[in-house]
C-alpha cells in the first residue's frame, strides 16, 4: 500500500492528542505498544508491572506508521517497546511485490527501534476468522506472506518475536473459532490470551534488562 490519503486521518490526529496526554501518566520506561487497531483495542494500562502507553491507530498500515515511530521513541522513552503492524496492508488482491514493499517499511521501522537502543518485541499480524463481516477484505495468503517476511526481518534483531499467526491459527492457517468478533479484530477471551504472552515475555526482557 503506498502513500495516500486515509480516512482515518482526523482518527490519528486524535490518537496523537490522547497518546500525547497518556505519555506524562506513563512516563520514561514504560511499555510503548505501536501499532494498528489491534494495538489500540488492547485494554491493558500495565504489562508485568510497567505501565503500557498505547500508541495504536486504527486503520494504519505499516508505511503511514513507519514516521511516526521514531517520534514516539523521542518523546516517550520507553524501557521496552512492543509492534504488531501489517494487517492492514494484508487487503483482498495484495500482491507479492506490494508486500516487498511493505517489507522494507517494516524494516525501516526495526531500524527506528535499533537506533534508540529500545529493545522491542515484534508480533506478527494474527491470522483472519473466516466467514465473518470483514473477511472478504482481507487476504489470509498475504496475512501468512507478510507474517514470514516479518519473522525473517525481526530474526536476530528483535528482543523476542510472538508469531500470532501460528499461535492463534487452525490447523488450516484460519484463525481459530470465536478468536474475532468481525473477522480480524480480536475478541475478549483473544485479548486475554495476548495479554497472558505479553505478560510473560516483557517480564523476562525486564528481568534481564534490570528494570
Amino acid at each position: 500500500m503506498t502513500s495516500q490519503p486515509s480516512p482515518f486521518a482526523s482518527h490519528w490526529l486524535i490518537r496523537d492528542i490522547v497518546i500525547g496526554s497518556h505519555r506524562a501518566a506513563v512516563g520514561p520506561g514504560g511499555v510503548l505498544f505501536v501499532g494498528d487497531s489491534i494495538v489500540e483495542g488492547f485494554y491493558w494500562n500495565r504489562i508485568a508491572s510497567l505501565p503500557v502507553l498505547n500508541a495504536g491507530y486504527s486503520g494504519i498500515w505499516t508505511e503511514a506508521l513507519e514516521p511516526r515511530v521514531p517520534l514516539l521513541l523521542q518523546s516517550a522513552k520507553p524501557g521496552i517497546a512492543v509492534l504488531l503492524v501489517g494487517t492492514n496492508d494484508a487487503k483482498k488482491d495484495c500482491t507479492e511485490s506490494a508486500l516487498d514493499e511493505v517489507a522494507r517499511h517494516f524494516e525501516t521501522i526495526i531500524r527506528h527501534f535499533e537506533a534508540a537502543f529500545v529493545p522491542v518485541i515484534v508480533m506478527t499480524p494474527p491470522p483472519i476468522e473466516r466467514a465473518k463481516r470483514l473477511t472478504n477484505f482481507y487476504s489470509a495468503d498475504a496475512m501468512a506472506s507478510l507474517s514470514r517476511r516479518i519473522v525473517q526481518i525481526a530474526d536476530g534483531r528483535a528482543a523476542a518475536i510472538v508469531d500470532l499467526q501460528k499461535a492463534f491459527s487452525d490447523r488450516n492457517g484460519a484463525a481459530k473459532a470465536g478468536l474475532t468478533t468481525d473477522g480480524i479484530h480480536l475478541s475478549a477471551g483473544a485479548y486475554r490470551g495476548l495479554h497472558d504472552v505479553l505478560e510473560k515475555t516483557v517480564a523476562s526482557l525486564a528481568t534481564k534488562k534490570g528494570q
